[in-house]
């Protein structure tokens, strides 16, 4: 009895760790895009400086977590908020086009997997492949 309430008490912290770890990785996310749109409010209304600085922290954060469809979102911003200087346009475009490349072979690979089979079956008859899952 000793070692099950013991076994339930680990449980349960880690339990409790993992709920902490997925609010804040909710919240790093929320964050993350709340800068993004006052960034693109400040463009808006023309205050370049402080979507600059929006930016700039959404794209921390997002590296961080790391997000790659908010890194995008940010690269793509920085970009256009870098207008003036070619150099940083360049470094922002290259890094943007490589996460949009990652992105896009990870997407190829999920839908190559035999996993998703049942995914295609929509289009054809049931694969046999996957009579083991049903």
């Amino acid at each position: 009895a000793v070692v099950s309430t013991q076994s339930t008490g680990d449980a349960k912290r880690k339990l409790r760790e993992t709920v902490v770890m997925a609010n804040k990785a909710d919240l790093n996310k929320l964050t993350s895009t709340a800068f993004l749109l006052l960034a693109h409010i400040f463009v808006d209304i023309g205050n370049q400086s402080d979507a600059l600085e929006m930016v700039k922290s959404a794209h921390e954060i997002a590296n961080r977590i790391p997000d790659i469809s908010l890194q995008i979102w940010s690269c793509k911003l920085l970009e256009r908020l870098s207008g003036d200087q070619p150099d940083k346009v360049g470094e922002m475009r290259e890094l943007r086009e490589k996460l949009q490349g990652r992105l896009e072979r990870e997407g190829e690979e999920c839908r190559a997997s035999p996993d998703n089979s049942l995914l295609q079956w929509l289009d054809s008859e049931f694969p046999s492949s996957c009579m083991s899952m049903v």
